[in-house]
């Protein structure tokens, strides 16, 4: 069985304050305004407990680097069948409520952004089966196990932070995660790991010109207490394809992150928080039904740095 995150690091709603947050979401949703405007003012309608626990977690971490929050959702009972589509149509606001929290979830960890070429570039996005994706290493995959790998590690750009918020879920979906300070790597591994000798490409849910040379670099980096870690194991690989020691090395950090597996079955009104920068993701297989009903989730992500956003002209659009 994986073991699963800390009570430290798990947030509850109580039932008013589900109530009270998920009926200020649907207002703000029927009016249908600017969804990063919205979710601002939804900031002031949250538990101050949540937020502190938010402001906390970026400004120190958890144990694992990961913050789940219960019961963001009220009654979804009006819920519309689950897409069968990863850039679904108009949705009802029931939706857009739960959008609109996830956002301003995120906005208290920095600016939520997303890539031009992604998914339509939508701000918010869909994680949903698609029928003939099963096998895909994309949100839109099931029925094979979707593999370690942060969000987006062929770029700079990639977020600190994403979040992802339960609509519906699926007994034995178990989102993975392996916090790159859990990992018990040789000292020899880790000093390969943490020289640029990787090239990491862009994942086929990224369309477009912009993002077709692979990037080279090394996969730790920072303090070895509390390091950084940019890793795919399915679009990685060593620059040079005769460096034995690198090929080696990557084998070796699968093994670890294995080893290092903590995991969450996410249910309806979850959010679940990471740090991009610092953990590195995964999801167990699970086998659709495509009967309306199939797990739906919601992720945005996140730039901690204003910096960094501001020189990109404060855009949400990036690419």
């Amino acid at each position: 069985m994986i073991p699963g995150l800390t009570s430290g690091e798990v947030v509850a709603l109580t039932e008013p304050e589900t109530a009270h947050v998920w009926d200020s979401a649907l207002r703000a949703a029927y009016k249908q305004a600017d969804p990063a405007e919205s979710a601002a003012d939804l900031i002031a309608d949250l538990p101050r407990r949540l937020i502190a626990a938010l402001l906390r977690f970026r400004a120190v971490g958890t144990t694992h680097n990961a913050l789940l929050l219960r019961g963001m959702c009220g009654d979804l009972a009006e819920l519309p069948t689950t897409p069968a589509t990863v850039t679904p149509g108009a949705l009802p606001p029931t939706v857009g409520a739960a959008e609109l929290l996830l956002l301003a979830v995120s906005l208290l960890l920095g600016e939520p952004f997303t890539f031009r070429g992604l998914y339509d570039g939508r701000l918010v996005q869909h994680v949903i089966p698609v029928p003939g994706h099963e096998s895909a290493q994309s949100s839109a995959g099931s029925a094979s196990m979707l593999q370690w790998h942060v969000e987006d590690g062929f770029t700079d750009d990639r977020c600190h932070y994403f979040g992802l918020l339960c609509l519906r879920g699926h007994p034995g979906a178990v989102t993975m995660l392996a916090p790159a300070r859990n990992l018990d790597l040789a000292a020899d591994v880790a000093a390969v790991l943490r020289e640029p000798r990787f090239m990491i490409a862009a994942d086929i849910a990224h369309d477009g010109p912009c993002h077709t040379a692979p990037v080279i670099g090394p996969v730790l980096t920072g303090p070895d207490t509390d390091p950084e870690i940019c890793f795919d194991a399915i679009y990685q690989q060593p620059a040079d394809p005769a460096d034995r020691p690198a090929a080696a090395a990557l084998t070796a950090l699968s093994a670890a992150l294995d080893r290092a597996t903590i995991g969450h079955e996410l249910r309806p009104g979850d959010v679940l928080v990471a740090d991009n920068r610092r953990i590195v993701h995964g999801r167990t297989l699970f086998h659709p039904r495509y009967d309306g009903f199939d797990r739906w989730l919601l992720r945005a992500m996140t730039s901690a740095s204003i910096e960094a956003q501001r020189r990109r002209g404060s855009v949400r659009l990036v690419g």
